[in-house]
């Protein structure tokens, strides 16, 4: 619970928060003026976060702020984030591709704990007794699933079992993921276009300048959201903010209560665990939220329009935060064994999705293995970037599956969530748990292969030519 006894001061939150936002400005400016940025379309908010680490206190020290401060807010943020999700409306209709992009995300994180894990045991059985094996399952967390999540989860552990460094190692881990989703996917993007495999784009020249520079300068552009509310009562943008505070706080008692719940009960040692995790608590909060104000006739009362660009609005300072809060000296300490699980990690990710990928889908198997390969390494967002590029205006169901495919993998990774705490919570730690855990990811890729096949996995189709 310590992100929410942090000892803060008013004034140092103001000027973070104006710091944050300099950066963001900064890295607009970046990514519409400089073509370096434009040509691997960089996101602003992750030249911003690159940023600040560079002039923040570890470096060249022209930034004053902490990166212990910057990881409360990115605690914070990524529930608040998870509420504007859970309160957006989805669409009924799933779609075959959906499922298919679901199955190959949870495939993705079962491979990367496997290889994470084994990469950590290498180097525990070979060079570093001392090294805990467990930071190699912050791999499908800070790739897969975001930094938010890989922080979350990975101070949890800092807090209950002394694995030092490991929200940093998570947050490292999410850096190495984006670029290599943005360089490594605009390459592996520019040279299939070049090669002729993209069904939608015949040359990267065709890119519009609004994806390249960032700036849409449409004399018609589109809508933020609707006015659901009369200004003379309230601001639709206050009430939707209204909402997710509430919702906050409801997730603020209902956690309080399990946690209470957890040490009448004797069970202290889940109650960081339960704290990492409040952010499902408050995404469950606000999905009921949500059905209850539908099922009450009151369904415009949720803009779609607003609340996305609420989501949008979060997950930018998600980002500049998340890489803001990396500890430089935590991540010199485990650049070895960093590097030897994201490398791999990435290449096997890469290979295992383009074969799957190729074999799944009947048409336009380029541009979405781009895309679940931006996704798998970065966020949703690389993902979409990715996909942009070769489907600007979004005229097939690739972004929408990727979307879908998302709330999809969360329901079949969700036992994710239990395996990645066992060598501590079942086996103290000690090396043969995390053998188990590899023979458990192993039994549940045979178990996600059998239900995929289930679905239509068509196993016949050969792959053709490689684009790796």
């Amino acid at each position: 619970m310590t992100f929410w006894e942090f000892d803060i001061q008013f004034g140092d939150f103001i000027l973070d928060i104006a710091i944050l936002n300099m950066l963001l400005i900064v890295g607009v400016l970046c990514r519409w003026r400089i073509s370096f940025f434009q040509k691997y379309l960089i996101p602003s908010s992750l030249i911003a976060g690159f940023l600040g680490l560079i002039l923040g206190p570890e470096l060249l020290k022209i930034l004053n702020f902490q990166t212990d401060r910057m990881g409360l807010y990115l605690y914070h943020l990524l529930a608040i984030l998870f509420i504007s999700i859970g309160l957006q409306k989805t669409q009924k209709k799933k779609t075959r591709g959906a499922l298919h992009v679901g199955f190959l995300f949870v495939m993705s994180y079962l491979v990367q704990i496997c290889i994470g894990i084994g990469s950590m045991l290498f180097i525990a059985y070979l060079i570093n007794p001392d090294i805990v094996p467990a930071i190699g399952m912050l791999l499908p967390l800070g790739y897969g699933m975001g930094p938010g999540l890989a922080y979350s989860i990975g101070y949890s552990w800092e807090v209950e079992y002394g694995v030092a460094g490991a929200g940093s190692v998570g947050l490292t881990i999410s850096a190495v993921g984006f670029l290599i989703a943005y360089f490594a996917g605009m390459t592996i993007v520019n040279r299939g276009i070049r090669r002729g495999k993209s069904t939608l784009l015949a040359s990267p020249k065709e890119l519009n300048r609004a994806t390249l520079t960032g700036l849409v300068t449409d004399e018609n552009p589109a809508s933020a959201g609707s006015l659901r509310f009369h200004g003379s009562s309230i601001e639709p943008l206050t009430f939707h903010l209204g909402l997710i505070g509430l919702i906050y706080l409801l997730t603020y008692f209902v956690t309080t209560g399990l946690d209470m719940l957890l040490r009448s009960v004797g069970v202290n040692e889940q109650v960081a665990i339960l704290w990492a995790f409040h952010f499902l608590i408050a995404n469950l909060i606000a999905v009921a939220t949500a059905k209850f104000l539908r099922k009450e006739g009151n369904d415009n009362l949720i803009d779609p329009g607003l609340n996305q660009r609420l989501t949008g609005l979060f997950t930018d300072y998600l980002i500049v935060a998340a890489i803001m809060a990396i500890s430089l000296r935590v991540a010199w300490d485990y650049a070895g064994p960093i590097l030897l699980m994201c490398i791999p990690g990435a290449i096997v990710t890469g290979f295992m999705l383009k074969a799957l990928t190729y074999r799944v889908f009947d048409e336009h198997q380029f541009e979405r293995f781009t895309g679940v390969f931006g996704e798998m390494t970065g966020t949703l967002a690389s993902g979409l970037a990715l996909v942009r590029v070769t489907d600007p205006e979004f005229n097939t169901p690739i972004a929408q599956d990727l979307g879908l495919g998302s709330g999809m993998a969360f329901i079949l990774g969700f036992p994710l969530f239990v395996i990645i705490n066992m060598p501590f919570v079942f086996f103290e730690g000690q090396l043969y748990g995390y053998w188990i855990v590899i023979g458990i990811c192993l039994a549940y890729i045979l178990i996600i292969l059998f239900i995929w096949k289930l679905f239509g996995l068509k196993l016949h189709q050969r792959i053709s030519n490689t684009d790796l």
